[in-house]
């Protein structure tokens, strides 16, 4: 069932499109991760969302029911939108304890509701202290329970872990997770790294220049990345630029004499492309494949990733290696993990 929905949507800031015609749907109780890079209008769809910023063109509805219609003269305000919102910088009040912050929020039970919530995010102990004096993974935790505390229908979280530390960010996805699972609560993420998507989402919709690029499951997003640059979130480096070729029924690239099977991504045979692949779909090793010379090598949380050129490629590819490799190979390639574009797309 959907919750939120986008009806193509327009919104400009200065002189800038930031979203246009966006048609984007969140279901009930799902977690949506919202990707792209700066500038691709994330933050811009859970603004207009949560009314903090009108749009320009287009319609906002929630249970079928208009938020936002600039055509029709309806504009909903944010705290008759039953949304949570947190916020990059938290904006907890400094003056006010946390279990007061969270209080301030709570519609009945006022302060016993608000330690409970403090209570499951395991934070009880900071109900005394002030937001300045506890760290930003606490603050975190005491912005998401305030957000809790209204019984939202949507929870929009921006950035959540923007800034804080790797190992408080392991363990506050984990925590967030399970609160909003446990509670059924629908939730909008955004967020430019991509493993909040991968760990916790149940699709992810990619902007770019403020479209829509694609909007899948993360097992479909894997499998069909419909651009370049959304088959570089799924992990595939590269932009080597060769010509779609067809032999014996199979679409690919001829690299250095060698036919490499591809998926091509709306490109046909004769047609110039460029060719990402996914370091767990190559290997190198003494014999046969496409020859490749070593550029540099790092070891890695047990792997080593290698860097290689190709003949006559201005780009690398890079592979995953149990030991160092060797400074020569040939590179043998899974068509599974290997993608061809159309030679407009960015390539970097």
């Amino acid at each position: 069932m959907c919750l939120l929905q986008f009806e193509q949507v327009d919104k400009t800031l200065g002189r800038r499109a930031v979203l246009r015609q966006l048609n984007l749907e969140i279901h009930e109780a799902e977690l949506l991760v919202i990707m792209g890079a700066s500038g691709a209008g994330k933050s811009t769809v859970l603004r207009l969302a949560a009314g903090l910023e009108p749009a320009d063109a287009g319609r906002i509805l929630m249970d079928g029911n208009c938020l936002d219609s600039p055509r029709d003269g309806v504009f909903v305000a944010p705290r008759h939108r039953h949304m949570g919102m947190v916020f990059q910088d938290f904006a907890l009040w400094p003056h006010m304890s946390c279990l007061q912050n969270v209080a301030a929020a709570v519609h009945d039970g006022g302060r016993e509701a608000a330690l409970e919530l403090l209570r499951r995010l395991h934070i009880e102990e900071l109900a005394c202290r002030r937001p300045g004096e506890i760290s930003g993974g606490q603050q975190q935790r005491v912005a998401l329970a305030r957000a809790l505390a209204a019984q939202p229908r949507l929870l929009l979280l921006d950035e959540p872990f923007s800034s804080l530390d790797m190992d408080t960010t392991e363990i506050l996805r984990l925590e967030m997770l399970r609160v909003v699972r446990e509670q059924g609560m629908t939730t909008l993420l955004v967020s430019h790294d991509p493993s909040d998507a991968w760990r916790m989402a149940d699709r992810i919709a990619v902007l770019g220049n403020g479209r829509l690029l694609q909007c899948e499951t993360p097992t479909a997003l894997y499998a069909q990345p419909k651009s370049a640059r959304i088959a570089r979130l799924t992990g595939a480096e590269g932009g080597l630029e060769s010509r779609v070729e067809v032999q014996n029924g199979v679409t690919g690239v001829r690299i250095a004499e060698h036919f490499v099977p591809a998926t091509a991504m709306a490109v046909s045979a004769g047609d110039k492309c460029h060719l990402y692949a996914r370091p767990e779909g190559l290997h190198v090793n003494g014999s046969g494949g496409v020859p490749c010379e070593l550029r540099h090598c790092a070891f890695e949380s047990g792997i080593y990733r290698a860097y290689w050129s190709l003949p006559d490629q201005l780009h690398w590819l890079c592979t995953l290696e149990e030991r160092p490799p060797q400074a020569h190979g040939g590179m043998h390639i899974d068509p599974q993990h290997v993608f061809l574009y159309p030679l407009e797309e960015e390539a970097i």
